[in-house]
């Protein structure tokens, strides 16, 4: 596969390796990959990764459906806290790859797919005859991520407090309202 170093988790499988019967694979991301994946998605680290995947082939070999399970542990930075947390990740993959669809070529925004709109996302095109499994696990990765990941038991309240500015009694008599200004405008008015 000519784009192999395109990805950070390259793990192409040639369409035709698949066979009648299909096949099962299971990959595990080293710790280089990690590293990498790690600064795409925007993460403070990514400790492990892998996958159990089968392949099976549809349409008499025309399409290719990949389908299996992940499990990853991401290290982010509580959003409240600011402090590390680790979670888990898992997740799964249903996807289908079909041979006779053409990449999209650059300028190329999009390609129409006949039939129900509301139907299940139209198949992949194969690149260069390769499936990159990697590269399909780090893109549903990328998208179960928290985007504002929090620990547990945490909240914006309750940590503000904790920190002293949050709201009290005491603290509202020494705030400057928003309103403040308007307050003594009225007062002004009233003499």
């Amino acid at each position: 596969m000519t784009d192999q170093n395109l990805f950070e988790f390259p793990r192409p499988i040639a369409a035709e390796s698949v066979g009648e019967l299909g096949r099962s694979q299971v990959i595990e991301a080293t710790p280089e990959e990690c590293e990498r994946l790690a600064q795409r998605l925007g993460l403070d680290a990514l400790l492990s990764l892998s996958a159990e995947l089968n392949l099976s082939p549809k349409k008499n070999g025309r399409q290719i459906h990949l389908e299996g399970h992940f499990s990853a542990v991401v290290r982010q930075t509580c959003v409240v806290t600011l402090s590390s947390l680790d979670s888990t990740i898992e997740g799964t993959l249903d996807l289908l790859y079909d041979s006779t669809l053409k990449d999209l070529g650059e300028g190329q925004e999009s390609f129409d797919i006949d039939g129900d709109t509301d139907a299940e996302a139209p198949p992949e095109p194969l690149r260069d005859g390769h499936i990159d499994v990697g590269e399909a696990v780090a893109e549903q990765l990328a998208l179960e991520i928290d985007p504002f990941p929090r620990t547990p038991g945490v909240s914006f309240d309750a940590h503000r407090s904790a920190l002293g500015t949050g709201r009290s009694s005491e603290n509202d008599e020494n705030e400057t309202s928003p309103f403040a200004g308007l307050a003594q405008l009225k007062e002004k008015l009233k003499k």
